[in-house]
């Protein structure tokens, strides 16, 4: 059996597989949550996604990790459980903000976090342009003579990424969650809420370089040209980061290349 073969039948394995998954955890009563703000830091950045099953509310405890529905309002949250209280009811805290203003009761809590999943949340939100694309790489693909599908099939899924990126911005940002004046200064909290990590710089110099989820401050003492005490960010990736992603966008083509110079068997000679 070639080599192929097996990649296809390990492919399907592994796709019906999760869809098995993802089919007895909803009958099951599990949900997912997609992560829309960095209150939870580093247990749950921007992006990620909650599997979130139903829970026992007498089994909570301090610390646990649960969604839920606070009090008049259809806004899911997922923070950890504050204190639990004689009369069934609790209150609950984000890892980064103070505690939420609300007490909450059984009939508020959509179920306890089973797993969550770093970044696969960015996956749900961008599925309308990505399924979309992929539906339009299989079109062009049957359309056009088999020699132009590998490079059809490339130049389209990196266009169908591209815009996926465009549109949700899933890879660097940094939302500010403090800004403290001093006098002349001030100094600039922000959490880390894209896929990689970023660099916080101020007008003067100083920096700090946040992943997604983690915390930092820097201080701002110098006006721009403008008289503003601003941050700017950028990405923070090291060299060795980006070597591995020129390598990744050149093995498709290397991988082609490679397949068109196996040696072909020569057609035999013809005796009259």
């Amino acid at each position: 059996m070639s080599v192929s073969r097996w990649a296809r039948i390990a492919a399907t394995v592994a796709v019906t597989s999760f869809l098995a998954l993802l089919v007895s955890w909803r009958i099951d009563g599990g949900r997912w949550v997609h992560v829309e703000s960095p209150s939870m830091g580093t247990a749950a950045p921007v992006g990620s996604l909650l599997w979130v099953k139903p829970v026992d509310t007498e089994t909570l405890a301090e610390g646990d990790f649960i969604t839920f529905r606070p009090p008049g309002s259809d806004a899911l949250y997922s923070h950890r459980v504050l204190a639990v209280y004689d009369d069934g009811s609790f209150t609950t805290k984000g890892d980064i903000p103070g505690p939420d203003p609300w007490r909450l009761t059984a009939a508020d809590v959509v179920g306890e976090v089973r797993m969550t999943w770093w970044g696969a949340g960015w996956l749900v939100v961008a599925a309308p342009v990505l399924l979309g694309g992929f539906a339009i790489v299989v079109a062009a693909r049957a359309a056009v003579d088999p020699a132009w599908r590998f490079p059809v099939t490339m130049v389209l899924a990196a266009t169908v990424v591209s815009i996926a990126v465009s549109v949700y911005h899933p890879l660097i940002g940094a939302q500010r969650i403090a800004f403290s004046p001093e006098g002349s200064t001030a100094r600039a909290t922000y959490v880390g809420t894209g896929l990689l990590p970023v660099r916080l710089t101020t007008h003067h110099g100083e920096s700090a370089i946040l992943a997604a989820g983690e915390v930092g401050t820097v201080v701002v003492r110098d006006p721009d040209e403008d008289g503003r005490l601003e941050v700017t960010l950028e990405p923070a990736l090291p060299m060795w980061w980006w070597a591995v992603l020129v390598l990744g966008c050149l093995a498709p083509a290397a991988v082609r290349t490679a397949g068109d110079r196996r040696p072909r068997d020569s057609a035999p000679a013809v005796s009259h």
